[in-house]
């Protein structure tokens, strides 16, 4: 999955990259490892990412919940942007909604 999207809290516009597309070597990112996973993010989202699941490991499935625990599973990454960061612009190989 690839995802693009702007921060209005931090300034700045992000980019995450997980399963094939972390494969490729792009400048600027840094690996962000979890339970066995990784995403390719960012400096100040992987940052964000790593204060959350160490701090609060919780993602939104929608506006009004409910909360579940922060994994880098794709699904969970997604809403993780789209209700906790905000600011999804782009997604490309986004995961079958279930």
């Amino acid at each position: 999955m690839l995802v693009t999207g702007y921060d209005d809290r931090q300034g700045c516009g992000y980019v995450v990259r997980t399963g094939p597309h972390a494969d490729a070597d792009a400048p600027g990112t840094q690996t962000v490892s979890h339970d066995g996973l990784s995403v390719v993010a960012t400096p100040e989202l992987a940052a964000m990412l790593r204060d959350a699941l160490a701090h609060r490991p919780v993602a939104l499935l929608g506006w009004s919940g409910p909360e579940v625990p922060l994994t880098l599973q794709d699904p969970t990454v997604l809403d993780w942007l789209r209700y906790n960061v905000g600011g999804v612009i782009t997604v490309e190989g986004a995961p079958d909604p279930e």
